[in-house]
């Protein structure tokens, strides 16, 4: 256990970073069994408690992300203790502002350390998933006020459910273009684009900024 804490410790990027890819496998497997609802729930919210905690240690203003996430889990309560699913939109607005927010922090770390450290390397992972997850909010905030917006090759009418926002996510991002998920109305496929050019920008910008930072000190050495 104390070899736990010291690991989290040391690397809190990493644990962020294994919570979401947990979260995803899940949300996978998940049932319609009150459990899976209630371990879906808990990890949700354990997503952007541990984005705010990862901010705390980049030099972004604290309470910015502080605000986002007090909101949105705030929301997302009352949504599920009155059953008013209207407010979702909101919830999901702010979760990805959260998400966005926690990103351009970890960027902002990354690009300010001129040495290469573990935890930077799971940073920059953990960047790259936290923008996934910016942009499945986005695209869930899309489907809710503009129903069949987002649509699959499989049973094209029904909304997409949380994995599916997922994956569409994940294939935008990285460029793989395996995904049978996609937008087609105006503004979803605005969104779209710019999370294809995100997803491109990074790997071009930030991931061989520490690649060449890594390669400069082993030269060094």
């Amino acid at each position: 256990m104390q070899k736990t804490i010291v690991f989290i410790k040391r690397y809190p990027f990493a644990m962020l970073l294994a919570v979401q890819l947990i979260s995803i496998l899940f949300y996978g497997v998940m049932t319609d069994s009150q459990l899976s609802h209630l371990i879906f729930n808990c990890l949700g919210l354990a997503v952007p408690i541990l984005a705010v905690w990862t901010v705390y240690r980049t030099p972004a203003t604290n309470w910015v992300s502080l605000v986002f996430a007090v909101i949105a889990i705030g929301i997302t309560f009352i949504s599920n203790y009155t059953n008013q699913s209207s407010l979702l939109i909101w919830a999901h607005i702010f979760e990805s502002l959260l998400y966005f927010y926690a990103a351009a922090s970890l960027v902002m770390m990354m690009f300010k350390d001129d040495i290469v450290t573990i935890d930077e390397l799971f940073a920059a992972a953990a960047t790259f998933t936290l923008l996934i997850w910016a942009f499945a909010f986005a695209y869930s905030v899309v489907q809710q006020i503009y129903p069949g917006s987002i649509v699959s090759s499989v049973n094209p009418g029904a909304p997409r459910t949380w994995i599916e926002l997922i994956f569409s996510s994940f294939s935008m991002q990285s460029n793989t273009g395996i995904g049978d998920i996609f937008p087609v109305n105006g503004i979803g496929r605005a969104i779209g684009s710019c999370q294809i050019f995100f997803g491109v920008m990074y790997t071009a910008i930030v991931v061989s900024r520490l690649v060449g930072i890594a390669a400069s000190t082993k030269n060094k050495r």
